[in-house]
């Protein structure tokens, strides 16, 4: 099966599940299963739409601060979203810090080789000529 296909069929899948996860929300229900589970399966089904990680957590990062409240008693509020919130804190930055990484791993021998040509260029410049004698 080629690779579209594969695509297709995932997203395909992330559309059912938040289907399904939507019809079953109910928001003015206080339970965790609505507060904090079908969210959670909310969020993967958009992974599963969008494939990149990065915008889920960002939306999951913003939205689990708003409804964070370190001070009220009930365990969702005050743990369970200041939870999320840094886990999806932590994915973010490591998502960014392997893409600096990885960029600047990529550009490393360019920029050794543009720095190598600029010396050497100068090297035979008149100026540096005379700065040697």
């Amino acid at each position: 099966m080629s690779q579209l296909h594969e695509h297709l069929r995932w997203r395909l899948v992330g559309v059912l599940l938040l289907g399904v996860a939507v019809i079953a929300y109910e928001p003015s229900a206080g339970d965790p299963v609505n507060r904090l589970l079908i969210p959670v399966i909310m969020a993967i089904a958009a992974w599963l739409m969008v494939r990149n990680l990065a915008a889920v957590a960002l939306g999951a990062c913003l939205l689990a601060t708003i409804h964070s409240n370190p001070s009220s008693t009930d365990w969702i509020d005050a743990r369970a979203y200041p939870g999320l919130a840094a886990l999806a804190a932590v994915i973010l930055i490591t998502i960014f810090a392997r893409r600096f990484n990885r960029r600047i791993k990529e550009t490393r021998e360019a920029r050794w080789a543009h720095r190598g040509n600029s010396r050497s260029r100068n090297s035979s410049s008149p100026e540096s000529m005379r700065e040697s004698d």
